[in-house]
């Protein structure tokens, strides 16, 4: 007899203040994933913060946020740096209407795994990002690193001698991880292209934000890109639906 599949674990989502036409919409093409589960919609990032808590509490912990850069009463970048303070596991996807908005760079260096263009978003692309994110992929186009790179350069931020000797201090596997983490590869990726386990993976790239001091694999991949450690800026990653 065949051995049955075990069900894929259910991805929490929590959204912050999105107006109901758009709540509504999102919640209807997560709806139709039985992989995805909606958990709420928090009013501000404060407000997040204790739907987390309280999710975490209760078993069903949240996997990832969505949020928008700017709305009416909530800020996402700082939504994105308060949950990511608190909770440097959970993903964050921005999304934004503005292709060129700066506040998306700013979320990115708040720790924002990347971003989705509501313009072209489709139902499964949506979905599709979700995982990818939690997966350790990022969620950016090329020309959005570009723009996110001479940000931190021409806003004084570490410059390239201090984030090489930064670089420095890691290992030679994980300067290789750090490289795969440039091409926007998953967890899963980085371990099947280095022949190690998942954990040993997970475990890398930890390290390897950490001894960045990023605020996530996304802005570790920029701020090595700055340093020239991973191409000029850094090519393949997963581009947006």
């Amino acid at each position: 007899m065949t051995a049955r599949q075990s069900k894929p674990e259910t991805l929490g989502v929590l959204m912050i203040d999105f107006s109901p036409v758009v709540r509504e919409g999102l919640q209807a093409i997560l709806a139709k994933d039985e992989s995805i589960r909606v958990i709420g919609d928090a009013p501000d990032g404060a407000e997040a913060l204790v739907h987390i808590k309280r999710a975490s509490d209760s078993g069903q912990p949240v996997n990832v946020v969505l949020t928008e850069t700017r709305s009416g009463k909530v800020d996402g970048v700082q939504a994105t740096k308060l949950i990511k303070d608190e909770y440097p596991e959970i993903a964050v996807l921005v999304l934004t209407e503005n292709l060129n908005d700066s506040y998306v760079i700013d979320a990115i260096h708040a720790g924002a795994g990347g971003y989705i263009f509501l313009k072209d978003m489709t139902p499964e692309g949506l979905r599709q990002s979700i995982r990818r994110v939690v997966e350790g992929g990022a969620q950016m186009k090329t020309e959005l690193l570009h723009a996110a790179v001479e940000n931190l350069i021409q806003n004084g931020r570490k410059t390239l001698a201090e984030r090489t000797a930064e670089a420095a201090h890691l290992t030679e596997r994980e300067v290789d991880v750090l490289r795969l983490m440039g091409n926007g590869d998953s967890n899963k990726i980085i371990a099947e292209t280095l022949g190690i386990t998942l954990d040993t993976a997970k475990k890398h790239v930890r390290n390897v934000i950490d001894k960045m001091q990023a605020r996530s694999r996304t802005h570790a991949a920029i701020i090595a890109a700055q340093a020239g450690l991973v191409g000029n800026p850094i090519n393949g990653v997963a581009a947006v639906p």
